[in-house]
């Protein structure tokens, strides 16, 4: 193909964004970067009843969020502004384009006007089931009862449809399962613009028609989607036809199940992407995850195997994703699996790196610290599961505690133990060497092992028996808060 690559990821916002659709926007981002292309975000907002500006806002912030910038779409927050050449990239704001296309349809008599009621045709619907055949407009037994024939003229509202071929089959080419044919006489004429409010207006268009206009303009080249868009794929295929247009590839990626193999829900962890957020996910951890749900990655032509070789970097997702290496069956999402590269990679991460992202699990006095007391503070906690467990085990050195643990005072603040919290306070260095060097001194005086002493200081400083390393606790809070707070136990 000699065009420039072109994806798109276009939701709608009927409901939160989740790993289902940010997966194919994965998909879509992956294949368009892996072909030095542009991806598109695009909203298609055209069902006005359940689509609104929160959901819109969601998606926006949830792929902004997951790190699948687009090279053209919507500017977060701001639906009057946008980037790319095609805008705008919401659909209610392209009414004018649409309207236009449907008119040229119209007076090229590949679409008509539609006076049937919902009435009609539901009374056509009974009949048609009552012979113990499937119901279709203007196939089969409903042949010659709609408005194919009529040259209805604008004087009264109409629906419009579409004039699909009534011969033959409509073959979907699918770079993931093939070619599947559609009989063309199973296919209704189909409602590309719903009934307008007065005579002669073109009503708001449906998704069918938007999204063949939307790929035509935008220049999309591959149209990678969830399979469940496969059976709205024959409908929109003519419709290309008719606009003269070259025919994007298209790719139905296949669905994705619990690990159980059920139908995915929110026990399986099937909730909004801002979920993953808040449960202190890392981004590239989700990115990594949804990949390798139907994508198994080759390298030098081996499929990726070890524990080592899964975790890729984004760099390598690009150079390794192949729409050949998708599965057609349905995936398996596994959140303890999304756990795990999560912990593996906060571990793999230099503090640089994760500092942005731990950052929003932070107090506002976190922004004050130094650098380097930053890079202590994650280094010492990067064995953690998530960006909050990480946030937990350092609320420590923000807040002083409140309570202390009842058997954790018992079984560690034992008289014994008290002459050498005395001499902590009097420690002069706070470095690691020398606190290393002045505990150790003190263990030989009392005649302590190190994990006496140690949680003993982990009670007084946190509450309880739980706390990074100590010198990392006690380099962390500094001399001054260490002093103060071991006072009420001298």
């Amino acid at each position: 193909m000699s065009r420039q690559i072109v994806t798109r990821f276009a939701p709608s916002p009927t409901g939160m964004l989740h790993i289902g659709g940010v997966r194919t926007a994965l998909f879509c981002w992956l294949f368009a970067r892996r072909h030095g292309g542009r991806f598109i975000l695009r909203i298609e907002d055209t069902d006005l009843s359940r689509s609104t500006d929160d959901n819109i806002r969601i998606i926006e912030e949830g792929m902004a969020w997951c790190g699948l910038g687009w090279d053209e779409g919507p500017v977060v927050g701001d639906p009057s502004q946008w980037k790319g050449p095609h805008g705008p990239y919401r659909q209610m704001q392209r009414m004018d384009l649409y309207r236009a296309k449907i008119q040229e349809l119209l007076d090229r008599n590949l679409a008509y006007r539609c006076r049937c009621s919902r009435e009609a045709i539901e009374e056509r619907r009974k009949t048609v089931e009552a012979a113990g055949k499937v119901f279709q407009y203007n196939r089969g037994l409903d042949r010659g009862k709609g408005c194919a024939a009529a040259k209805h003229d604008a004087s009264e509202p109409a629906a419009i449809r579409f004039r699909m071929p009534e011969e033959g089959d409509i073959v979907v080419p699918d770079l993931i399962k093939g070619d599947t044919r559609f009989p063309a006489d199973s296919l209704d004429d189909w409602i590309i613009a719903r009934t307008g409010e007065g005579p002669g207006e073109i009503g708001v268009p449906t998704y069918n028609f938007c999204v063949v206009v939307d790929d035509t303009h935008m220049e999309v080249t591959h149209v990678i989607r969830g399979d469940d868009h496969l059976n709205n794929t024959p409908k929109q295929i003519p419709l290309f036809a008719a606009f003269g247009t070259e025919l994007p590839a298209f790719a139905h990626v296949p669905m994705i199940l619990g690990a159980d193999g059920a139908k995915l829900s929110k026990r399986h962890g099937a909730t909004s992407i801002t979920e993953y957020q808040a449960m202190g996910l890392l981004p590239s951890a989700v990115r990594l995850a949804l990949a390798r749900l139907s994508w198994t990655p080759k390298i030098d032509g081996k499929a990726v195997e070890s524990a080592e070789e899964e975790l890729l970097t984004d760099e390598q997702m690009i150079q390794l994703f192949d729409l050949a290496d998708c599965q057609k069956s349905a995936a398996r999402f596994d959140m303890d699996k999304l756990q795990w590269l999560n912990q593996k990679l906060i571990q793999r991460a230099p503090w640089q790196e994760l500092e942005p992202h731990l950052r929003p699990f932070m107090p506002e006095a976190w922004q004050g610290k130094p650098d380097a007391w930053k890079a202590q503070a994650i280094q010492c906690t990067q064995k953690g599961k998530s960006l909050t467990d990480m946030a937990e085990a350092l609320r420590f050195t923000f807040e002083r505690p409140a309570a202390f643990e009842e058997k954790a005072v018992e079984k560690f603040m034992t008289p014994a133990v008290k002459p050498a919290l005395a001499e902590v306070v009097a420690l002069p260095d706070y470095s690691h060497e020398g606190l290393e060097a002045g505990f150790n001194a003190i263990l030989e005086r009392h005649g302590l092992k190190t994990k006496d002493l140690a949680q003993a200081l982990r009670v007084a400083l946190c509450g309880r028996p739980v706390s990074p390393g100590i010198f990392d606790t006690l380099m962390l809070l500094g001399r001054e808060e260490v002093v103060a707070r071991l006072e009420r136990w001298l």
